[in-house]
């Protein structure tokens, strides 16, 4: 019978095994389970000493990069990491359903990490996937991003507001069936059309994923029309008044008309003269009922 302290190993036989087990996984499979681990001096450590290494997609997991992986989990430091060695230099990665980190990040509410790959690659925003998904559709439905992620993704990528999937679907009908209020507002907002239909001359409305949601949508719609309505007076109530040729306008010193000389300007710059003034004989007169007179013309005098 064996002793108990035979079953215990001594520390230099651990080791020994643990080098083992690390020379036995490769490379490939040692950086991923780094970036899933969010190891950021780990993942340094491998790229450093195996830089070719550095993209690594995955032939078993839809040609995945090491940058789709970081973005996929939330893992920001990791990807701002892999930018800055040169991951997407050569081109934007994208995998064999055409998607783009941004477009995981988004797909996963990792609303930081899309912000940042957002700001970075702004070009590859209105790029779409196999099914015709942009990232801010999949941001949409995934509910996550109304605070900083969809304003971004719009105001670095205003196209997208209008595009739509292989069904005709925009994000608006994204963020209706998926029940996302939030995002309906936002889109709203932003200007998104509700009444687009998609390949089905279906609307957004029409996707709503409860009864109250709709109610709430069909009110939405009606509140913004009403601004847009007033946009729409106000504006042309600003030509009306520009066009009329005269109106009264604050300065420095009170009110002016526009257009005209300002009080204690001369009224003509060819003349020196103002307007309405009196020959040079004749001085500023009234007459009896008070009235003053209108000033004479060269053939009257």
């Amino acid at each position: 019978m064996l002793r108990p302290h035979h079953n215990v190993c001594s520390p230099r036989t651990i080791l020994y095994f643990a080098r083992l087990i690390v020379i036995r996984i490769d490379v490939s499979r040692r950086l991923r389970r780094a970036i899933l681990l969010n190891d950021l001096s780990l993942v340094k450590r491998i790229i450093q000493n195996n830089p070719q290494k550095l993209r690594n997609p995955d032939f078993e997991d839809k040609s995945n990069t090491s940058l789709h992986i970081a973005a996929k989990y939330g893992f920001t430091q990791i990807a701002e990491f892999l930018i800055e060695q040169g991951h997407e230099e050569e081109m934007v990665s994208r995998n064999n359903d055409f998607e783009t980190p941004l477009m995981l990040a988004s797909a996963a509410g990792k609303e930081d990490m899309g912000v940042t790959l957002a700001k970075r690659f702004p070009d590859c925003i209105p790029w779409q996937d196999k099914a015709g998904l942009d990232a801010l559709m999949l941001s949409c439905k995934s509910g996550a991003g109304t605070l900083h992620l969809i304003p971004t993704l719009i105001l670095h990528g205003p196209s997208i507001l209008t595009s739509s999937d292989i069904s005709g679907n925009t994000a608006l009908h994204h963020a209706s069936a998926a029940g996302e209020l939030k995002a309906l507002r936002m889109l709203l907002q932003f200007g998104a059309n509700p009444l687009a239909s998609n390949a089905y001359s279906w609307t957004p409305v029409h996707y709503s994923a409860t009864p109250a949601a709709e109610a709430y949508f069909k009110t939405l719609i009606i509140e913004f029309e009403k601004k847009k309505a007033e946009g729409k007076r106000e504006m042309r109530e600003r030509e009306r008044q520009r066009t009329a040729g005269v109106r009264l306008v604050t300065d420095q010193e009170g009110l002016a008309i526009a257009g005209l000389p300002a009080p204690g300007m001369e009224w003509s710059p060819v003349e020196k003269r103002r307007a309405m003034t009196p020959t040079e004989s004749r001085g500023w007169t009234f007459t009896p009922d008070g009235m003053r007179p209108r000033a004479e013309t060269g053939e009257s005098i």
